[in-house]
């Protein structure tokens, strides 16, 4: 095999295992507090007596983090504090329950949480934090950069914006001066980019990492692609619904799909709009344009929790000439 392809089969192989990683944790994100030490151990409940694994177990993938002043993460939280030393398990904070449509972006803070649990690495999660980079098979860069791009001139022409941009600076120094970004020209790295704009001044200088995405409609195929990167669902921005009644609470509701947002988006919005010619004329199917406000999230998610089945996610995945939604 060639050099070339046992470092396609390696990077495939980190790529799997941070996507495995992302779902246990998007997994129980719904809470909007976290106990570092018991949220993130366990994220899924223990399987019964004698239930099979849902997927290959296997010694966890070794991940080393960089420890990044605050500035570069959890400081975005709390604007007023001056702390710059690198947050640990112990000096974990919450997320901000008030964050508005912020945590939609938030797998960022949710993958550094779980890395900054201090287990022994016996508890059967995908991924365990080593202290030692030699040891590493992949390594972390926790800078927050969908909360930076939401935190730092959301509307792109604010002064504010600058500080986005020298923050994607300073960490690309951080980087270049490492002798393991330098080893491998970044292929062994993962960075969270979530939202779209994220990283969006100097992104083409880590196009050879590993990102974490929700879609690649903004960026060519050379930049973000599946041979490399993940895609990660986005975050839920509502509280789960946990007063069902009903002995079976399922059954008992009465709409098979839901769907109420955005429906032209990117290119002209072609799957949403198919989508809707498909589902029309169904009693039991809600689908109606929309736009994601906080009073709107409020007002109809919580009532539909209620009485729909299944909710429709939209999120497209190009793969050479297949189109996959789902």
């Amino acid at each position: 095999m060639s050099n070339r392809s046992q470092k396609m089969y390696g990077k495939a192989a980190f790529a799997l295992v941070f996507a495995i990683l992302i779902l246990l944790i998007t997994y129980s994100i719904f809470i909007g507090t976290v106990d570092i030490r018991s949220y993130f151990l366990p994220l899924l409940p223990s399987p019964p007596p004698g239930a099979q694994p849902l997927c290959a177990t296997g010694p966890p993938l070794k991940v080393y983090m960089y420890d990044l002043p605050r500035r570069f993460n959890v400081g975005m939280l709390n604007r007023k504090s001056t702390e710059q030393a690198p947050v640990t398990a112990r000096t974990w904070p919450t997320w901000p329950r008030n964050s508005g449509l912020k945590r939609q972006h938030s797998v960022e803070y949710w993958m550094m949480g779980s890395l900054l649990f201090d287990g022994d690495g016996g508890d059967g999660r995908a991924a365990v934090r080593v202290s030692d980079p030699e040891l590493a098979d992949a390594f972390f860069v926790p800078f927050f950069s969908s909360l930076s791009f939401n935190t730092h001139g959301h509307h792109m022409t604010d002064p504010a914006t600058e500080i986005d941009h020298q923050l994607q600076i300073d960490v690309l120094k951080i980087l270049g001066e490492s002798k393991y970004w330098q080893r491998s020209g970044g292929r062994d790295h993962v960075i969270p980019l979530t939202h779209p704009n994220a990283f969006r001044f100097l992104r083409p200088q880590i196009n050879a990492s590993i990102q974490i995405v929700v879609d690649f409609g903004r960026y060519p195929h050379v930049m973000s692609n599946l041979s490399k990167d993940v895609v990660s669902p986005y975050v839920h921005v509502v509280d789960s619904f946990t007063d069902d009644n009903h002995s079976n609470p399922y059954e008992s509701r009465t709409t098979l799909l839901f769907f109420q947002g955005r429906t032209f988006r990117k290119d002209e919005g072609i799957v949403r709009v198919k989508l809707a010619k498909i589902l029309a004329g169904y009693d039991d199917v809600h689908y109606e344009r929309s736009v994601a406000t906080g009073d709107n999230i409020k007002a109809v998610c919580m009532e539909s929790l209620v009485v729909h089945k299944f909710y429709c996610c939209v999120h497209i995945l190009v793969l050479e000439s297949m189109d996959f939604t789902h």
